[in-house]
């Protein structure tokens, strides 16, 4: 498979992960006795991490101002994404790359979160980090492949 097509691929599927989400956070707010499939038992639930502060805005409202849940913010992150994998620009690349880095350590402070605040596993937020951790394996062929 071509590394665009992969990059759209994997775009694609953050997308869906993140449209899920949204629908589950949704959902939850509406309905509280809503189990969602994601929530397996106590110890492996999605519920519990999207319920909380830090299912908005990632938790950083206070420093951003910024508060709309993270599925909306996933969505909006994987269509750009999505979109801009069809060109091959050197700097399109090397902004790709800093604002996966960036969002990639990211991932690495709600994993942590997850781990060692909520004592859980989201399997959600577990497909995102693989699967941004991907994008960026991606995003840096591509950079490698341009630049090198």
């Amino acid at each position: 498979m071509k590394q665009t097509s992969r990059l759209r691929w994997i775009c694609a599927c953050g997308f869906v992960i993140s449209v899920y989400s949204l629908y589950v956070k949704m959902k939850l707010q509406e309905d509280e006795s809503y189990r969602p499939l994601c929530d397996v038992n106590e110890n492996i639930s999605c519920s519990l991490v999207f319920k909380s502060d830090y299912g908005n805005g990632f938790g950083l409202s206070k420093i951003t101002k910024l508060n709309p849940p993270n599925g909306v913010i996933g969505c909006v992150f994987y269509s750009i994404y999505f979109f801009t994998a069809f060109f091959e620009l050197k700097w399109l690349c090397l902004a790709q790359l800093l604002a996966c880095t960036l969002t990639l350590l990211l991932c690495l402070y709600l994993g942590f979160l997850l781990v060692f605040v909520f004592y859980d596993c989201c399997l959600v937020c577990l497909a995102i980090y693989l699967i941004h951790t991907w994008l960026f394996q991606e995003v840096l062929k591509r950079y490698r492949r341009l630049y090198m």
